[in-house]
């Protein structure tokens, strides 16, 4: 509920307390449950669905944070508005205030009942300065919302490119080839393990079947650890929602740790969650929550059918027992990545001990067309792996790999985004939202902050982004079809653009060599079994070194499976690791690359 009076205060409405009403952005959690499907635990309020009791003040809480994300996407580049105050309340409309015995205590989420009138909606109003007051009255406030900004950002209609209507027709077609159907027909029956490599739609076929299951009424959680990719996600489903208003329930996504936070409150009760909240390690916090959810005698409540699991090989063992524990694996779909291991130690779903449905390999792309995925398969053989076997799509066609030398990170940022306006000009059903830009940190790029530059050439050129490498941005998916999406490589997997723009990629390459994640005493360990009395130091340092370059491989595969059409990579020195082996593709197949110098002659 949004709400304004720009009046003189003498004629505004008062709170019961004489407080004047200037504005006030309000959430209400509405809950339509009778009074014997309600509790009172504190300061909460508690309702029963099925046989599951929720926190209906968490959920208020949680939709008020959800609302002042959004209130924070940009309306243009880097150019935001802070989120309002937001004023928040329980409505209870089926339930009198005499039907309980007590009311909750005193909470910052004022509860009310079937009786709710004007004074008592605003007599719980938190007042500052004396006024109700949340909204500016000129919507050409750059930095505070009015009503016109707030209400044209919550009404505003994302519109879908000719690239999401394909996507959203490819994920809602309800025929599986006969290769498929028997274990879709299957799925409840025992683990799915879905195989492939980087372009292989294992992500989209996680979507693909969480909307089968939807169809047959199923509840599924999709869990990944990328925002971005999550945001993607969203913005298909919203459109296949307006699509189909009847297409229900719509699978949910979260990550993994709001996730397992979320059912540890859920299980445990807030001040549980208030106690782990005190340790400062985002890591040991999960651990905590992970042994309790292990330890709990009694079987734990959650409203979904299954779980579906994206980049399943880098969870832990113990984040895939509380998945097994709470859906069982029958009820458990797992995205497998071949090369996109950037973990320490590779998660094995296939324990040996549990039913299992199928084991799916993916081999051809369903994103990348044919000629740059040749491009990148030769990319793979010179790098050394030798079991690449991702293959082209026998339907598509066309495609095209571009280097970019450039040692001027700011004239690399201009040049690559002069290239992505070009193919646009070529292809003129493609929006700007349909491509994507890769990112180093800039601790990756030895201090040189390509965001920042891109923000920079963003502004100066009068263009629009979404700016995934920003927490703001990249909860809220692009809401506007002239949005540049750029990510951090490290947010990358699950993405795709029809022109996608790796910069640095070099320099990421040469970080990712020097700084793998890996368990150097597990690797000597198994080192030492395997060799025995033949182990020495020199073996050691020979392959920790194998690994670690290892390791920078499979990353460095990571973005070059994420172009539909056109892959473009930059580079800062044609003489690094990853220009030399550029160079090598480049030399024996001649025509496979086009190259791009500082002097803008293609070699």
């Amino acid at each position: 509920m949004l709400y304004h009076d720009a009046r003189d205060e003498r004629l505004q409405l008062k709170t019961p307390e004489g407080t004047p009403i200037h504005s006030f952005v309000l959430v209400i959690e509405v809950k339509q449950h009778s009074p014997d499907l309600i509790r009172f635990e504190g300061p909460r309020v508690l309702v029963r669905n099925d046989q599951l009791w929720s926190d209906a003040t968490y959920q208020c809480d949680d939709q008020t944070w959800a609302l002042k994300r959004y209130q924070k996407a940009s309306y243009k580049g880097k150019n935001r508005r802070q989120p309002t105050f937001v004023q928040r309340a329980i409505w209870l409309p089926r339930a009198q205030n005499s039907a309980f015995d007590g009311i909750p205590a005193k909470s910052s989420v004022p509860v009310h009942f079937a009786d709710l009138n004007w004074n008592g909606l605003v007599d719980g109003f938190v007042t500052n300065r004396g006024s109700v007051r949340t909204l500016v009255d000129h919507s050409d406030h750059p930095t505070h919302h009015s009503i016109e900004t707030l209400r044209a950002h919550l009404t505003h209609k994302v519109s879908p490119t000719r690239l999401d209507l394909r996507r959203v027709n490819a994920l809602t077609q309800t025929r599986f080839d006969a290769d498929k159907t028997a274990y879709i027909q299957n799925l409840g029956n025992g683990l799915l393990i879905l195989r492939g490599r980087g372009g292989t739609g294992k992500t989209f076929a996680l979507v693909q079947v969480a909307l089968h299951l939807a169809r047959q009424g199923k509840r599924t959680m999709m869990l990944t650890y990328n925002h971005g990719l999550i945001s993607d996600i969203n913005r298909a489903l919203r459109f296949i929602k307006e699509k189909d208003p009847t297409f229900k329930p719509l699978p949910k996504l979260k990550t993994r740790y709001a996730f397992t936070q979320d059912i540890f409150k859920q299980t445990f009760g807030m001040a549980a969650e208030e106690a782990v909240k005190t340790i400062p390690d985002i890591g040991a916090r999960e651990e905590r929550r992970l042994f309790e959810l292990m330890n709990y005698k009694k079987p734990i409540q959650h409203e979904y059918d299954f779980v579906l699991v994206d980049e399943g090989q880098d969870w832990e063992d113990k984040q895939r027992d509380l998945m097994f524990r709470l859906f069982g694996p029958e009820h458990v779909v797992v995205a497998d990545g071949v090369d996109q291991f950037v973990g320490q130690d590779r998660c094995n779903w296939d324990r040996g001990d549990i039913p299992i449905n199928r084991r799916h390999g993916l081999r051809a792309s369903r994103r990348t067309k044919a000629a740059t995925c040749q491009t990148v398969a030769e990319i793979a053989r010179e790098l050394g792996l030798s079991d690449w076997d991702l293959v082209p799509d026998p339907d598509t066609h066309g495609g095209r790999f571009t280097v970019v030398v450039e040692p001027d990170a700011r004239r690399a940022v201009e040049r690559g985004l002069n290239i992505l306006e070009s193919d646009q000009r070529q292809e003129s059903t493609v929006k700007a939202v349909d491509n994507l830009i890769c990112l180093p940190s800039a601790k990756m790029a030895s201090g040189i902050n390509f965001s920042a530059l891109f923000d920079e050439a963003i502004e100066v050129n009068a263009r629009d982004s979404w700016r995934g490498f920003e927490e703001e941005d990249r909860r809220t998916y692009p809401l506007r079809d002239g949005q540049l999406r750029a990510v951090q490589y490290s947010s990358c997997r699950g993405m795709e653009g029809w022109t996608t723009l790796c910069l640095g990629l070099d320099v990421f390459f040469e970080f990712q060599v020097g700084h793998p994640r890996i368990d150097v005493s597990r690797l000597e360990q198994s080192l030492r079994e395997k060799e025995g009395f033949l182990f020495s130091k020199e073996l050691m340092e020979e392959e920790l070194a194998r690994e670690a370059r290892l390791f920078a491989i499979y990353w460095l595969m990571i973005p070059l499976t994420r172009s539909i059409d056109h892959l473009v990579v930059h580079l800062s020195d044609e003489r690094s690791q990853l220009g030399r082996i550029l160079r090598n593709v480049s030399d024996r197949l001649p025509g496979s690359i086009e190259w791009m110098h500082p002097e803008g002659i293609a070699q």
